[in-house]
């Protein structure tokens, strides 16, 4: 018999029962996704399942809830020879502003869609020929721009720190741990188990350098706007 007649047959002999007063009707079964395994499932701990799913597809998860909200992220990367980069940016993909520090000097950028203003150190000025202090209104695709990638795309940033994920860490606090590397020797991602999987902290090592990123204000940061002349 299939799971639907099964089910019409237990609802017809409840509906049987009830009409002649011989019992009372047995509680109608709650369907259950069989994609997850809900055997250690607690509502308090692992409130948006994050931490039920299999690394690869926590990752998938991840990456799709960053790619529809903004955030503020502020980044601090050290390569292997111990140079320096931040970043602080605010908004999302296609509009955000960021302070990008290299070297002791700051570049400012704004992008909005396809537009772009772009404030480089005096070191990236005189290498594009730009003017030190200067404005520069470029597309969003410039070079100006895009040499700082994947650091100016939180989700893009998070996407290249994690394909390595091996595992999961227990729930705890609000959050659950994707580990980097085997068993974590690379490094964290910490993910919100409630509400969309949103990541609050990344701290990766490995032969590249190290970085530390922290996450907040998803779907409230408010980039600055694109100047007007731009």
């Amino acid at each position: 018999m299939t799971e639907l007649r099964r089910t019409a047959a237990l609802g017809l002999a409840a509906s049987l029962l009830l009409l002649t007063g011989c019992a009372s009707a047995p509680a109608a079964p709650v369907p259950s996704p069989t994609w997850v395994d809900l055997t250690g499932y607690d509502p308090e701990r692992d409130a948006n399942g994050l931490s039920l799913l299999a690394p690869a597809d926590a990752r998938t998860q991840i990456l799709a809830d960053a790619a529809t909200a903004d955030t503020t992220m502020t980044v601090t990367y050290q390569d292997a020879s111990g140079r320096p980069l931040e970043v602080v940016f605010t908004g999302g993909g296609e509009r955000f502003s960021a302070e990008v520090t290299a070297d002791g000097e700051a570049t400012s950028i704004v992008v909005d869609g396809a537009r772009a203003a772009v404030t480089p150190s005096s070191a990236i000025a005189a290498e594009s020929g730009i003017e030190p202090g200067a404005i520069a209104c470029v597309a969003a695709t410039d070079e100006l721009v895009t040499r700082w990638q994947p650091l100016l795309d939180p989700a893009g940033f998070i996407a290249d720190a994690t394909t390595d994920a091996s595992g999961l860490g227990a729930p705890q606090d609000g959050a659950v741990e994707l580990l980097l590397g085997e068993d974590g020797t690379a490094g964290v991602l910490s993910v919100s188990t409630t509400g969309p999987a949103l990541p609050s902290e990344l701290i990766r090592t490995d032969e590249s350098g190290t970085v530390h990123a922290l996450f907040s204000g998803w779907g409230a940061a408010e980039p600055l706007a694109l100047p007007d002349d731009c």
